[in-house]
Order: C-alpha cells, then structure tokens, then sequence
C-alpha cells in the first residue's frame, strides 16, 4: 500500500509543476499537506523522496521559491518568513548512500534524515545546496554555487565551497 500511496504522492507532485501559477501552485501543495504561509510563490520545481507526502515541507509568509529549485521531502524542510531561494537551488534533508540496495557504505555512512531549517529574511543564492542537518539562521545570504553544511550564524554572508562567511 505504501508504494501505491508513494505513486500517488508522485504523480500529484508532476501535476503541481505543470500549474501555471506560483501563488497556485503553493495552495495546491497546501491542500496536499504542506504547512504554507501567505503570499508564497513557488515556482515550477522538484520535490523528490515524497514517502510522507508533501507533510515534511513548511514554508512561512512572502517567500519566493525559484525556478527548478530540487527539494528533498524525507525529512522535513522549514523555510522561514519572507526568505527567498534563487533559481536551482537544491535543498537534501537526508542523505543515504544506498540502503535500499544495501550497498556496504551504510556501515560507515549510517542513512539519515536530518531536514533542514532556512530562517526569516534569508536569500539563497542560484544553485547553492543547502546538506542534511544544515541550520541557516536569520537573516542570511547564501551566496550562488555555494555548499552549506552545518549552521550559518544569523545576519552573515557566506560563500563557497564549502560556504563560509565572508571577512566584513
């Protein structure tokens, strides 16, 4: 049941891209179970690992959710009020290097799904990955390309790879 349940979930995602409309597109994904604020506006992107539906996922008030953002739903994603992700950002709430097909790194990587907090007035930047267990904290600018790993420290600029706040 639970494959079929994972189809559904599925196939509900793929009809929430074609919608035209981003403020639309955020009260579908409301009404299939995701926590949405107002005034948000996601546009056409990715949800992928939708085992618990659209539950995992938490938007606040007046964010901008860009185009061909991928975001991870395994473990739960908060995006706080009026922060926004650039275009083709990538949000991972877990990580697994193969469990299902029991591949022998699970022995040293253990599987894990972590989620990921993005906190209030936060500006994402085009392509950056934001990992599992990653805390970025008010007020922060993720500078494009960048790869975020652990917690930000609110009011920062970070940049790079791995990111890292930038000297002011």
């Amino acid at each position: 049941m639970s494959d079929l349940r994972a189809g559904l979930y599925m196939v509900a995602e793929l009809l929430a891209r074609i919608l035209i409309h981003p403020r639309l597109r955020a009260r579908c994904l409301a009404m299939l179970g995701a926590r949405i604020g107002r005034n948000v506006r996601i546009y056409e992107c990715r949800f992928i690992n939708l085992r618990n539906g659209f539950s995992n996922l938490r938007v606040g008030d007046d964010v901008h959710i860009g185009a061909g953002c991928l975001i991870d739903l395994e473990g739960p994603v908060a995006i706080g009020n009026g922060s926004a992700l650039s275009p083709r950002v990538t949000v991972l709430s877990h990580s697994d290097p193969g469990l299902a097909h029991g591949s022998p790194l699970c022995e040293r990587w253990e599987p894990e799904a972590r989620g990921v907090v993005i906190g209030d007035g936060c500006w994402i930047g085009a392509c950056a990955t934001i990992l599992s267990g990653s805390i970025v904290e008010d007020r922060v600018v993720v500078g494009a390309g960048a790869l975020v790993r652990g917690s930000l420290a609110a009011d920062e600029v970070y940049v790079g790879v791995p990111a890292r706040a930038t000297a002011r």
